[in-house]
This record gives C-alpha cells, sequence and structure tokens, in this order.
C-alpha cells in the first residue's frame, strides 16, 4: 500500500471529536497550570498520555508511524497522540503557533484520512488550541489535473520527471507536502548526494557563491512549489534566479490544489 498505518484508525463525527477535545484540553490546561510553561515537549508530552490513560481515555496511542512508499523510496510519520483510534493530538513547544505548523497537521490528516485535529502549543503564558479540519479524502486529493502546455519535454529526463510526478500523485493523492514529491523524485534520481549539487551565483563576472539546487542533469534545474496564488510573481523570481546562474533551464512543478502545473523556464 502506498500509505500504510500503524494502527486502525477510525474518522470521528464532529460531535464526537469534539466531545472528545473538551476531555483532553481540560487536562492539558490543568498541566499547564500546574507545571508552568517551561516543561520540555517530550515531559508535556509524557504527561498528557498518563492523564489520559487515567481518565480512560483508552486506547491512547503515542508515536503513530505512518509510512509512504512508492517503488523503492519509503519515508516515516509519526503522529504525537492518536485517542480513541480517532482523536489526532499534536504538541508542541514553540513561541508561538506558525502556518508551518498548521500544514504539518493538515499533512497528518491527509495521510490518515481523519477530518479533524486538535493542535496545542504549550509554551506561551496561555495555551494556545486550533482546530484544523479538512473535507477531503484520500479519492478526492487523487481527483487532479495536469498543465503541462509549458513544459518542454526535450529530453528523457524531463519526460521522467513529469511522468513520475504524475505517477506519485497518483499513488498519493495531491495536497500532501510538497517536500515529500520532492524528496521521492531525488531518491528515484540516486539520492541527494546525487541530486543536490553547489550552483555558483553571478552577478556580472563575479560570483557570489553558490547554492543547493536540485538538478536533472548538469544544465537543467527542478524545483516544488505549492503556490496557489499569484503565480506570476513567483515566476518572475524564479526566472530572475535562473538567469543568475550557469543553467539553461528550470523544470517548475506546482501542486495549485487540484492542479499539478507543469513549467519550464529557460535562461
Amino acid at each position: 500500500m502506498p500509505i500504510e498505518l500503524s494502527t486502525e484508525i477510525r474518522p470521528l463525527e464532529q460531535k464526537e471529536f469534539h466531545r472528545l477535545d473538551h476531555r483532553v484540553m481540560r487536562m492539558i490546561f490543568d498541566i499547564h497550570n500546574e507545571f508552568g510553561r517551561f516543561l520540555d515537549e517530550s515531559l508535556f508530552k509524557q504527561e498528557v498520555a498518563a492523564r489520559c490513560l487515567e481518565s480512560e481515555l483508552c486506547p491512547v496511542q503515542r508515536e503513530i508511524r505512518v509510512r509512504v512508499t512508492h517503488a523503492d523510496f519509503a519515508k516515516d510519520y509519526f503522529l504525537d497522540f492518536l485517542i480513541g483510534s480517532g482523536f489526532l493530538l499534536e504538541l508542541k513547544t514553540a513561541e508561538t503557533l506558525a502556518p508551518v505548523h498548521r500544514s504539518q497537521v493538515l499533512n497528518y490528516l491527509f495521510l490518515t484520512g481523519l477530518h479533524h485535529a486538535t493542535l496545542v502549543n504549550l509554551r506561551p503564558q496561555r495555551v494556545q488550541r486550533e482546530f484544523v479540519s479538512t473535507g477531503l479524502t484520500v479519492e478526492k486529493r487523487k481527483h487532479f489535473n495536469v498543465t503541462n502546455a509549458r513544459w518542454c519535454d526535450n529530453s528523457d529526463s524531463a519526460t521522467w520527471l513529469k511522468q513520475t510526478v504524475i505517477a506519485l500523485a497518483n499513488d498519493w493523492g495531491a495536497f500532501l507536502e510538497v517536500s515529500l514529491y520532492r524528496e521521492a523524485v531525488t531518491h528515484l534520481l540516486g539520492g541527494a548526494e546525487a541530486v543536490r549539487k553547489r550552483v555558483p551565483v553571478l552577478s556580472g563576472d563575479r560570483c557570489l557563491g553558490t547554492q543547493v539546487m536540485h538538478l536533472l542533469d548538469p544544465e537543467t534545474a527542478f524545483t516544488f512549489t505549492a503556490v496557489t496564488s499569484n503565480q506570476a510573481a513567483s515566476e518572475s523570481h524564479q526566472k530572475r534566479f535562473l538567469s543568475h546562474t550557469r543553467l539553461k533551464s528550470l523544470h517548475w512543478i506546482n501542486f495549485n490544489h487540484h492542479q499539478i502545473e507543469f513549467v519550464t523556464l529557460e535562461r
């Protein structure tokens, strides 16, 4: 299976989810009031797990593994808490919650097929809590359109790259974190040592230094993004950067909701 879970998961109805959330958050507030905000994240998690068990919120499972595979590529994700087989809880100890934290939890929902999760941050003076929800199922995520009118299939490697990305999306669906697709492609091309190379960045006749890029061949780079608005601005910046290298082209794969956009930019 392209996405394998180490335990059985049961999606909860919204009413049942909020009932569990109410009980769990009451314990988390008590822990925060008792220990303060400077406890290490691992200790916060240990205490939450212990109190869930004491309150008979069973089963309580930690570090649930989700394995994503394609051909000989595999990547493991680990979920903080799964309570009652369907309540996903992620705990952080950050200065404040950021978009990257929400994106991580949303990625977990997509991988597990769950619809709701609670994201909690215990480092601030007052506990931060956010709901993260989605109505997208795996089946819906696998319904995507491909736009490739501006893609240059001028080599076997370019054709392979496009076909491989489409195969990954067929296996896993769209909407997952773009770094996952990039990691899979990098692995299938021979790994980071073969693909991640330092490219000179030029300012006129001067070399400013080097920057790591993912190379399909010595003259062609590739990049993955998830730009969902104002793609023209993103393209403009990528072209400007490309113009200050010796690369001939950049293959740009953009995941735009249900649209996967393949574009080749040339210097």
